[in-house]
């Protein structure tokens, strides 16, 4: 069974519990400033958490239309704000935050979890989101099986600081392909499910003077 502790991230601004098997990719080389990196020191499963610009509903609206159709099960086209609407709008940015991700981390990928609202237990009032895909990866050369990886994201929305907040866990499957072993791509698996609701379960704020 995995081991957790407390995290200090952003200079101790925020705090989460991560695997204490996760080394910082920050002691290995240069990590944007809004940034913090984690890697496995076994497997290349990896663990980020970022602090992004919120997006906001024109951002959403100006999404590719066709290009959302094909990747994600929703529509960039928003409705006008209301209460219910707020959440519509979160949930088209969690889609836009993975679609985001899994773009830069493969050719293609399917949802296999839609965004759903989750209530973080030491930030009760902020809405927060989790989400899950499959990202595939198109082989090298023609001999070789594509590659395939799972992402695990949490979004946390502040909007009085104007900020998205995502931690992500990307789990690549090619090392436990190459190696015939099922059973350990099923085991990564299942530690990143309880890593990321360790991480929802801990995620606590305590300096906002970082978003200012």
């Amino acid at each position: 069974m995995a081991t957790f502790s407390p995290k200090d991230l952003f200079g101790g601004a925020i705090v989460a519990d991560l695997p204490v098997r996760f080394l910082n990719v920050s002691d290995m080389r240069e990590v944007p400033d809004n940034q913090e990196a984690f890697v496995s020191d076994s497997t290349r499963t990896s663990i980020l958490i970022e602090i992004n610009e919120r997006l906001n509903l024109s951002q959403l609206q100006q999404g590719d239309p066709q290009q959302a159709a094909a990747t994600t099960p929703f529509s960039f086209s928003l409705p006008n704000t209301t209460k219910d609407d707020a959440i519509a709008q979160d949930l088209h940015a969690a889609a836009f935050h993975l679609h985001e991700i899994c773009e830069i981390s493969g050719d293609s990928y399917k949802i296999i979890d839609n965004p759903q609202l989750i209530q973080l237990p030491k930030l009760p009032q902020v809405p927060a989101y989790l989400a899950k895909a499959l990202i595939t990866s198109s082989a090298r050369d023609v001999d070789a099986a594509v590659a395939t990886s799972t992402c695990r994201l949490l979004l946390i929305r502040l909007m009085e600081k104007s900020t998205d907040i995502i931690a992500y866990i990307v789990v690549p499957h090619s090392e436990f392909d190459d190696a015939g072993d099922p059973r350990a791509a099923a085991r990564e698996e299942a530690f990143a499910e309880e890593a990321m609701a360790n991480v929802v379960e801990s995620f606590e704020i305590r300096d906002y003077g970082l978003f200012c």
